[in-house]
């Protein structure tokens, strides 16, 4: 009986994909290893063109999108903006109720 347990858990999906999660990092951490102790294998990374990020967000705005960095960065204000309004009010309110 406990053979048969054993055969279904090793027959598992879950089983399956825990062994295969478990070999890929154990490979990524001994890729990762061997890569610090030779670092003059790994290319060096080119850099890029002299401004190609100028460029790039100058095409931007001229199609009018918008980028999610800029998006995040306006919902981020706009809230602290809102978060500040909120304080404010509530300053005057205790303000008022102390005096």
């Amino acid at each position: 009986m406990e053979q048969k347990k054993d055969s279904i858990y090793k027959c598992s999906i879950f089983h399956l994909f825990n062994t295969n999660h478990n070999s890929r990092e154990k490979l990524e951490v001994r890729l990762l290893d061997y890569m610090q102790k030779h670092p003059e294998l790994t290319p060096p990374v080119p850099a890029p063109p002299p401004d190609e990020f100028e460029k790039i967000m100058t095409e931007f705005n001229k199609r009018g999108s918008k980028t999610i960095v800029r998006k995040q960065l306006q919902i981020l204000h706009y809230r602290n903006v809102a978060i500040h309004g909120l304080r404010k009010v509530a300053l005057i309110f205790e303000r008022k109720i102390l005096k």
